[in-house]
Order: structure tokens, then C-alpha cells, then sequence
């Protein structure tokens, strides 16, 4: 197994934008009944990528709200907007994930478990 230094720097070396990318991970939906604006909170739990993430809110949005507005005991009449919000993906923690999966399952196949 190469050591956790050497992987890491290998790892590194392949990505330019090492902790500086970011992925949406949630929605924000504002709809309004007659009286009042209300604000829908959408997680992306499914941990879709952020074209996908947002396709799947847009074509949804407006039945989102309308639940969200059944919930409330109000009518639906519309939604002013959808804002998305972001945070940096930490690759250090992916790669400490990995990077011990890799050395359970290299443990795993030297002893035959």
C-alpha cells in the first residue's frame, strides 16, 4: 500500500481545483399564497450533481409548493423564485475516506476475510 503522504500528493497532483469546487446542496423555493410569501427548504440528499439537482427542482418546483402550501393549510398561487445554495466540497475528507476504505480492503484480501 503506498503511504497515506504519497497518496495524498498523487491525488492532489491530479486535481487543480483541490477544496475549491463546490456542489449545490440545497434549494430555496419562494411561493406565495394571497397574503404571504413563504419559503420551501429542498436538501439535496441524493447527493445528485448540480445539473441534475437543479433540472429535478425546476421541473418539480411548482408541485414542491403546492404540498408545501397543502401543509400550510393555504392556497398556492404561485412561486416568485427558486435560489440554489453551495459549499465547497472538502476533498480532504473524501480523500481520508478513501483512502481508508483502500487499506480495509487491502487488510481484508492479505488475511481472507
Amino acid at each position: 500500500m503506498v503511504s497515506y503522504g504519497i497518496a495524498k500528493a498523487r491525488a492532489k497532483a491530479w486535481r487543480t481545483d483541490w477544496n475549491e469546487r463546490t456542489q449545490i446542496t440545497k434549494a430555496i423555493i419562494t411561493w406565495v399564497d394571497k397574503d404571504y410569501e413563504y419559503e420551501l427548504e429542498v436538501e439535496n440528499e441524493d447527493g445528485m450533481d448540480d445539473k441534475e439537482f437543479t433540472e429535478w427542482v425546476e421541473e418539480n418546483a411548482e408541485d414542491l409548493a403546492k404540498e408545501d402550501a397543502e401543509n400550510n393549510e393555504t392556497t398556492f398561487e404561485g412561486i416568485n423564485n427558486i435560489d440554489f445554495e453551495e459549499e465547497y466540497i472538502d476533498d480532504d475528507a473524501l480523500f481520508e475516506e478513501e483512502y481508508a476504505a483502500a487499506c480495509e480492503f487491502e487488510w481484508e484480501c492479505e488475511t481472507g476475510r
